[in-house]
C-alpha cells in the first residue's frame, strides 16, 4: 500500500510550508529516513525524510504553499501503482486545505475567503498601527505577510 508523504508540522504555530526543493527525482528508489525534499517555513528551511523505503512518486511541485498534513507525494513498493482512489493531480501554486488540484485563488476570492495569511508578529504590528492586512502584499513564503511587510506599509502611511 502506498505510504503518503505529508507536510509535517514543525512547531505548534506552523500552519503551512512551501515545498522549495525535491532532493530526489520522480521514480527514484529511496530508503526510509533518507532526505527527499526541502520545506521552507516562515523561519527555517528543513529536509523531510522518506517515511518508508520504496519508489518516490511526487504529488506537489516546487513552489507549492501547502498547509500542515497536505499531500506532498507517495512512497510506493517496487512495481506498485497508486490506487485509483488515491490518484491526485500535481499540486502547484498556493493551495488551501487538503484538496489537490485547487488553483490559486484570485486576490478578490482570497480576501472574501477569510483573513490573509500573516505571521503573529505581523498581525500584532498591524493592529497596533491600524493597518488593514488585506491591503498589505506579503513577501514571506507563499505570499504570507511578515513583520517587514507591515513595517513598510506603516512607513508609507506616515509619508
Amino acid at each position: 500500500m502506498p505510504q503518503a508523504i505529508v507536510m509535517p508540522e514543525m512547531g505548534m504555530y506552523m500552519e503551512e510550508g512551501v515545498l522549495t526543493n525535491w532532493l530526489r527525482p520522480e521514480g527514484a528508489r529511496v530508503e526510509a529516513g533518507e532526505p527527499i525534499l526541502e520545506i521552507t517555513t516562515e523561519k527555517v528551511t528543513f529536509e523531510v525524510p522518506a517515511p518508508a523505503a520504496g519508489v518516490l512518486h511526487r504529488a506537489a511541485e516546487v513552489g507549492a504553499s501547502l498547509p500542515v498534513q497536505a499531500l506532498l507525494g507517495y512512497i510506493l513498493v517496487e512495481g506498485e501503482a497508486i490506487p485509483a482512489a488515491m490518484q491526485r493531480e500535481v499540486i502547484s501554486g498556493r493551495v488551501h486545505g487538503n484538496s489537490p488540484g485547487n488553483s490559486q485563488p484570485s486576490p478578490e476570492a482570497a480576501r472574501s475567503a477569510g483573513p490573509p495569511k500573516a505571521s503573529p508578529a505581523a498581525r500584532r504590528l498591524a493592529t497596533q498601527h491600524g493597518i488593514d492586512l488585506n491591503l498589505v502584499k506579503g513577501s514571506g513564503p507563499g505570499g504570507r505577510i511578515v513583520e517587514a511587510d507591515v513595517l513598510a506599509r506603516v512607513s508609507q502611511k506616515q509619508t
